[in-house]
């Protein structure tokens, strides 16, 4: 048993194989803590594939919460509901923006719930009010205020006014 959990094989392979045993509209899920929201998901529609216990989710939009405020919100045109662990896998040009507007954008991300860290293995940017950052690979809090980045490039960038 590792921080990490490995996904059973069973559950990377295409989903849309075979035809999904429910599709939800206005799909939404959360994932709670100690009784306090960590996360909540809402899509305009859910494809649940209950043998492999995962849901295809169309838009997903995902508001992370710290302490029961809002601390970021992650928007992808496509993403993946693990329904037993609450992970998510999302894709297709990733943006997560925290309350002071440091911007994440990535073609694909992960958020593991049980450590309450956004993964990336891909290109990643984070623009901050006075800092473009780009990388390769990225661990970080939701909120983007602890972030881990691989072969990192830092720009200042002069104040715009």
């Amino acid at each position: 048993m590792g921080c990490q959990p490995d996904l059973p094989s069973s559950t990377v392979g295409p989903a849309d194989a075979k035809a999904p045993s429910q599709i939800l509209q206005n799909f939404e899920m959360q994932d709670i803590h100690s009784g306090v929201i960590a996360m909540k998901l809402k899509s305009i529609e859910g494809r649940m594939f209950d043998q492999s216990h995962i849901a295809d989710v169309e838009k997903p939009l995902v508001t992370f919460y710290k302490q029961g405020k809002v601390s970021s919100v992650m928007n992808a045109p496509q993403g993946r509901v693990y329904m037993q662990t609450h992970a998510v896998d999302a894709w297709g040009g990733v943006t997560v923006v925290n309350a002071d507007s440091t911007t994440l954008t990535t073609d694909k991300l992960s958020y593991d719930p049980q450590r309450q860290k956004i993964i990336s293995k891909d290109a990643v940017r984070v623009e901050k009010p006075d800092s473009v950052t780009d990388g390769i690979g990225l661990e970080a809090d939701p909120d983007l205020t602890h972030i881990k980045m691989g072969h990192e490039k830092v720009r200042m960038t002069p104040n715009a006014h």
